[in-house]
């Protein structure tokens, strides 16, 4: 994963659940260095606690991808609506393009 080009990361999760593998995954990716150039900031929320996973990038050119993970609900309600599951690769896929067009976009200016 290209890490260059990221400036700020924020992470809030509940350890507990399943919603929150994705998150601890992605900072396990980092590089041991990573400390030094991304501003990491993390919360881990109590056992107890139903707020949904988070994970935010910022980048040098401003950009933020944020992306959340809901706790699944059994209602019939819910099952109408229709969301996309973002996983690990799929995240690490595009910061990685946007990293590559950063790095063309400094290339090209000098």
């Amino acid at each position: 994963m290209i890490t260059t080009y990221v400036t700020s990361l924020k992470v809030a999760f509940n350890p507990f659940l399943a919603t929150s593998k994705v998150p601890r995954l992605f900072l396990t990716l980092l590089p041991p260095e990573a400390h030094k150039t991304i501003k990491i900031t993390t919360a881990q929320f109590p056992r107890t606690s139903t707020a949904s996973a988070l994970l935010e990038l910022g980048f040098k050119d401003g950009k933020t991808m944020k992306y959340t993970w809901e706790i699944e609900s059994s209602s019939a309600e819910d099952k109408t609506t229709k969301t996309k599951k973002v996983g690990l690769n799929d995240i690490v896929e595009e910061v990685n393009r946007h990293a590559r067009g950063l790095a063309r976009k400094e290339e090209l200016t000098g």
